[in-house]
């Protein structure tokens, strides 16, 4: 690639991150370019689409969840529910996010997968961790977490939902998530487990 087209792509991608935090993830692409000093068809031949450009402006956000997945300790059921509330938070960094995010979920084709994996990824750590500490008896599947707490997330920013709103909804899918490790992990090992140690 040129200086030039570099520095065309690297301007792009900055003031779409701008714009993006300011006016969500449908912010206008044609305003992004003029922004960015350049036209519409130089911003095209970077990124053909919206989810192309948006991926690229993700790129810090993946980094984001996976440090927040570094950063995580469970030991109880509490640091659990608080680990979805922040990645449910997380998931409403920009307005719509969570909504681009769900609608990449079975496109293999699709930028986002990325970020969708991100959080699947972010999932798997937590969840082994809470297996570790005798929280969880059986698997417990990433995605369907990951869909699960994307959900909340578009639920909390549509209906601007109050924070008590958003935990009492993610306690009740930490329960379902438990209730179905037990279940898994009895029919694996044909004896009761415990999904959860008081």
């Amino acid at each position: 690639m040129r200086s030039d087209a570099r520095d065309n792509r690297a301007r792009i991608v900055a003031v779409a991150t701008d714009i993006i935090e300011q006016h969500g993830t449908m912010a206008s692409l044609n305003e992004i370019a003029k922004s960015a000093g350049v036209g519409p068809g130089t911003l095209y031949r970077h990124f053909p689409t919206r989810d192309a450009l948006l991926a690229e402006v993700l790129i810090a956000w993946v980094a984001r969840v996976q440090d927040a997945a570094d950063a995580t300790v469970i030991v109880s059921k509490a640091d659990l529910i608080e680990w979805l509330e922040r990645l449910a938070g997380i998931s409403n960094a920009y307005r719509g996010l969570a909504a681009s995010i769900a609608a990449s979920a079975d496109d293999d084709e699709s930028p986002l997968r990325s970020a969708h994996r991100a959080t699947r990824d972010a999932n798997d750590r937590v969840f082994d961790l809470a297996r570790v500490a005798g929280l969880v008896a059986g698997p417990v599947d990433a995605g369907t977490v990951a869909r699960l707490v994307t959900g909340v997330a578009m639920a909390t920013e549509q209906a601007h939902l109050t924070p008590e709103q958003t935990h009492a909804m993610l306690a009740v899918i930490l329960e379902g998530l438990l209730v179905q490790a037990a279940v898994g992990s009895e029919s694996s090992h044909g004896h009761t487990a415990s999904a959860l140690q008081q």
